[in-house]
């Protein structure tokens, strides 16, 4: 009997998700589409050649090779020229460029008299990342024009070139970037918003098919298909979810780490393993946010919430030790906090597998919670009371 019931629920899951096309669309394209986009969109590492302006008022020699060495940055694009500040302020405001750099008119004039010339640069910030380029490019502009400014006072009086070499330059760095030497911006996103935007997905799927059998007071019948076994009932409608989403998140780390050249330091098996027990721990938190509320708006809306949030106080976009302690804790609520903790340790650092060991206990951990309080969500389906 209890292979019949299991049968016949995983016959209705099935036929459920056939019958509506919006699932397909939910389960297979948006996030394929989004992970391809997301990585199609800075495979080349960052944002480069951000087209920008200069305003040059001071036309010396000295201000050409201020504008020369700019537009050798690999950051910055000087596309245009103007005249004045009202100018390029009006092409910043049209989106001609996305800033611009202000040469004052005593650049030269200033600097051979050993007097500091003010050297400015306006950035657009509502794009957030060419301006961030754009920054970082106009930034250190800027401070090659004061060495080059202290380089020419300083020979002006006579100061010999080691001795400027040693003022301006008292010390070298050297920057080692472990596991992406070449700062990948393509790697260090996609790495955690991909997989935190396929958990979105699972989270919204999961808690719309529970909430369908509710407000369309079909959960009676969902649960007499199920020998009135809300544990057989659950397995029979997520398993072929579970299914599909397992094979879209394999496909998506094969595009990964296959087309994209992600870093993958260990075993494959550790991270399709990882992706299995993300698919499934997220599923059981939205049953078991349903086991708390059971209705069909606040279910969905409680796991839209959580999942976007999850986002910040996950650590992606924020280091977690510039967090306050309870934000930091919110974020051991969610399974993908813990799938991205065993992504830094298995793909990118590649340590053994026994040190990730409670990352996979937690998100197995996940899917035992909504046994203990199915009772509750059992009992509003044979109850259904519709509240919109």
């Amino acid at each position: 009997m209890i292979r019949k019931y299991i049968g016949n629920s995983f016959k209705r899951g099935c036929v459920q998700l056939v019958r509506r096309p919006m699932y397909f669309l939910l389960m297979v394209i948006m996030p394929i589409l989004c992970s391809w986009f997301l990585m199609d969109l800075i495979k080349g590492g960052a944002v480069e050649r951000v087209p920008v302006g200069i305003v040059d008022l001071d036309n010396s020699s000295m201000s050409r090779q201020v504008s020369r060495t700019l537009n050798g940055l690999q950051q910055v694009n000087i596309c245009y020229r103007y005249s004045n500040y009202a100018e390029a302020r009006d092409a910043v405001q049209r989106g001609e460029v996305l800033g611009f750099f202000l040469i004052p008119e005593d650049l030269e004039e200033r600097a051979l008299g050993g007097r500091q010339p003010v050297v400015s640069y306006y950035v657009n910030y509502a794009y957030y990342a060419p301006a961030s380029m754009q920054y970082k490019g106009f930034k250190t502009m800027s401070l090659l024009a004061n060495g080059a400014v202290v380089q020419t006072a300083l020979r002006t009086v006579g100061v010999p070139n080691e001795m400027i070499a040693a003022a301006l330059q008292t010390y070298q760095t050297h920057v080692h970037a472990l596991k992406n030497p070449f700062t990948n911006y393509n790697f260090y996103l996609n790495s955690t918003f991909i997989p935190c935007f396929f958990s979105l997905f699972i989270l919204l799927v999961t808690a719309f098919s529970l909430g369908l059998e509710l407000k369309s007071g079909l959960s009676r019948q969902w649960l007499k298909t199920a020998g009135d076994s809300m544990f057989l009932a659950l397995v029979g409608k997520l398993v072929p979810q579970t299914v599909l989403f397992t094979a879209v998140g394999w496909f998506i780390q094969w595009m990964m780490y296959r087309c994209y050249g992600f870093p993958l330091n260990c075993n494959p098996w550790n991270m399709l393993v990882a992706m299995f027990l993300l698919v499934i721990a997220n599923q059981s938190v939205a049953v078991l946010f349903y086991c708390f509320v059971p209705n069909f708006r606040y279910g969905t809306m409680l796991c839209t919430l959580l999942g976007m949030v999850s986002f910040s106080f996950s650590g992606f976009s924020l280091p977690q030790e510039s967090m306050y302690s309870w934000v930091t804790a919110l974020g051991y609520v969610m399974p993908i906090k813990y799938y991205f903790l065993i992504m830094v340790d298995q793909s990118l650092n590649g340590i053994d597998l026994y040190y990730s060991r409670f990352y996979y206990a937690a998100l197995i951990g996940f899917t035992i919670l909504p046994m203990f309080l199915s009772w509750h969500l059992k009992k509003e389906c044979l109850n259904p009371v519709y509240v919109p």
